[in-house]
């Protein structure tokens, strides 16, 4: 079995029905898509073990989960990271990544999760994520995923839709 079909087999965010599980924590969720058991072997309890993960660096593998997530191309991973292409393509599957990278990675799949669940479905998010939005001034929001202040920009868009305001 190929290592990306085995990152694919372990997602749980969907019940039965194929609808998005609301009983599952923002830090189980992103666990799963940055690869489960790949990325660090148990469940994390609480942000501070996803921290402690950024600091040990998070793996290649998990990079591929998350991009597998987003239906991104490694290319397109590597911009978000802000990282060349050739870099990332030389990695190992189980090379870390540096702490910023790591981070950036971890923020990334937070916000995927926060996306996914408010939209309550992966595709309605990911066309969401790519299509030019009012209160962004005309910019997509993967755009600003490339950023810390980005990435906070989004998620406070995503609280808003949340919440019923139009954005």
């Amino acid at each position: 079995m190929s290592t990306m079909k085995a990152i694919q087999q372990k997602r749980v965010w969907n019940d039965d029905a194929g609808e998005v599980r609301s009983d599952i924590s923002l830090e189980k969720f992103v666990w799963q898509i940055l690869g489960a058991e790949t990325f660090i072997p148990s469940e994390p309890t609480s942000s501070l073990d996803l921290l402690e993960a950024s600091l040990l660096g998070v793996n290649k593998l998990a990079l591929l989960s998350l991009a597998d997530v987003m239906e991104i191309p490694m290319k397109d991973m590597a911009g978000l990271l802000n990282l060349s292409y050739k870099t990332l393509s030389r990695k190992n599957e189980s090379d870390p990544f540096d702490s910023v990278v790591s981070s950036q990675s971890i923020e990334i799949a937070n916000t995927v999760a926060h996306g996914i669940k408010v939209f309550e479905d992966e595709y309605k998010f990911r066309r969401w994520l790519h299509k030019e939005n009012r209160a962004l001034r005309g910019k997509r929001p993967f755009d600003l995923l490339k950023t810390p202040t980005g990435i906070r920009m989004v998620n406070q868009i995503l609280g808003r839709i949340d919440e019923g305001v139009y954005s």
